[in-house]
């Protein structure tokens, strides 16, 4: 079978993998802390198992280079932890139960290991999709994946959510078993379907290889290092306050799970509708700018949270946050495969990881100690934690916008006008044109 055949199988396989492992991280990324609130945690377990769970995740991808290289293959790398996080999401959930004391310290153990298993393979799938996919498609190709399982996760959360909803008065416990029985099936088919992927000849040489500490000793020289040590920092502001909407949303402003799904529903939305939009700006604009621009938004977004707790307000903040970090995540990605050449992608992939990773943890923790120990404003300690979350978002997105570069050939723009193109406005004046013309004629 001709090479070409072969990626484009993969593809479609690569698809249709992604397809059920929307499923499946829709029901575990978005009900963990609800089903830890569950289980008898606090906030501060909460930021534990934040913390436990992303520190895992960017320690166990650290290795994930070096593991390729001793399986020398990156596909067995892909399959084999892909099996073992699907096979461990139903014992993730039943164990704990069986020690009543221990319930919540066991069942962050648990997830923090199923949840390692699960992303381990990240740096070598994005090897890999990177050798399918030429540069100058990416940003189209990963904005239209995205959309398209961004709508199968975002209708995965709010089914499970009304699942919630609807066992709460009969059986909460079958409600959860439910969910994590669903999650481990749907993992479990997109493991079927990698395995049916094609890997290219592929290896490393010994060149191509180098040290975490030789990565971070190129901070002034690198790029990339910079970049990924100013991602970090920017992601621990973002994790100081992330995990605990649940938190306050169940339990401060006391909304049903229904209420809960809908709300955070909306960011899962519209993040992935608009990755195609953000795809095609990026691919145009370059990966950099489109970063600069949403990372400064992203600061603004916790503000808007202090104005009001009503539902249909929150929602409208959601959609405009999904908007937000759909151009942030999906330029961070594709400045990551641009940067870095092929035989180097992986490595560099699993130190950005470990990095980002790193931040998640440290910043969960960090914001699980001082939403207990903040004095209270407006009758809640999370405001002021929303304040400070804003304040570091934006040192860091201006330090990230002044010491990086962009990569990518691309014309020289201006920002306003890629304002002008983002809001849709061109779009609008080339059809006006274009009625003008024919009334004309």
């Amino acid at each position: 079978m001709p090479k070409s055949t072969r990626i484009r199988n993969s593809l479609r396989y690569s698809f249709w993998d992604g397809f059920f492992a929307s499923i499946q991280f829709g029901i575990v990324e978005q009900f963990a802390v609800p089903l830890a609130l569950y289980m008898g945690a606090g906030s501060t377990a909460v930021g534990l198992l934040n913390f436990i769970r992303n520190v895992l995740v960017a320690i166990i991808q650290f290795f994930s280079a070096d593991l390729t290289g001793i399986l020398h293959s990156r596909k067995k790398l892909i399959v084999s932890s892909v099996f073992l996080a699907a096979f461990l999401w139903l014992p993730t959930f039943w164990l704990p139960f069986f020690f009543q004391r221990w319930r919540v310290a066991v069942f962050i153990i648990l997830f923090a290991l199923a949840s390692a298993f699960n992303m381990l393979p990240t740096p070598a799938w994005a090897s890999l999709m990177a050798e399918y996919i030429p540069p100058g498609k990416r940003g189209r190709y990963f904005g239209w994946r995205g959309a398209v399982l961004g709508l199968v996760y975002c209708v995965s959360v709010l089914l499970a959510g009304l699942a919630l909803y609807l066992f709460k008065p009969i059986n909460l416990f079958v409600g959860f078993a439910l969910l994590l029985a669903v999650a481990a099936l749907a993992r479990f088919i997109s493991w079927y379907f990698l395995n049916l992927m094609y890997e290219p000849r592929w290896r490393v040489k010994v060149t191509d290889e180098f040290s975490f500490w030789a990565f971070i000793r190129r901070i002034r020289v690198s790029n990339f290092a910079r970049f990924s040590v100013l991602s970090a920092f920017f992601v621990l502001s973002v994790a100081l306050v992330s995990p605990f909407f649940a938190v306050y949303l169940l339990k401060e402003l006391g909304f049903d799970y229904f209420t809960f799904t809908v709300i955070i529903s909306a960011a899962v939305l519209t993040t992935h509708v608009t990755m195609r939009y953000w795809g095609r700006l990026a691919d145009q604009y370059g990966n950099m700018k489109i970063i600069r621009l949403t990372s400064c938004l992203v600061a603004v977004i916790p503000l808007c949270w202090i104005f009001s707790g009503e539902p249909l307000y929150l929602v409208i903040v959601q959609l405009l946050a999904g908007f937000v970090w759909a151009g942030f995540n999906l330029s961070s990605t594709n400045f990551i495969y641009d940067v870095a050449t092929a035989n180097k992608r992986e490595r560099c992939i699993a130190y950005y990881n470990f990095l980002t990773g790193l931040g998640l943890g440290v910043g969960a923790l960090l914001g699980g100690f001082l939403y207990r120990h903040l004095p209270l404003l407006w009758g809640s300690s999370f405001y002021n934690l929303l304040l400070l979350s804003a304040s570091l978002r934006l040192f860091f997105a201006l330090a990230i916008s002044l010491l990086t570069k962009e990569v990518k050939n691309i014309k020289t723009v201006r920002v306003r006008a890629l304002l002008y193109d983002m809001s849709g406005l061109r779009a609008l004046g080339l059809l006006t044109r274009e009625l003008i013309f024919r009334q004309k004629m």
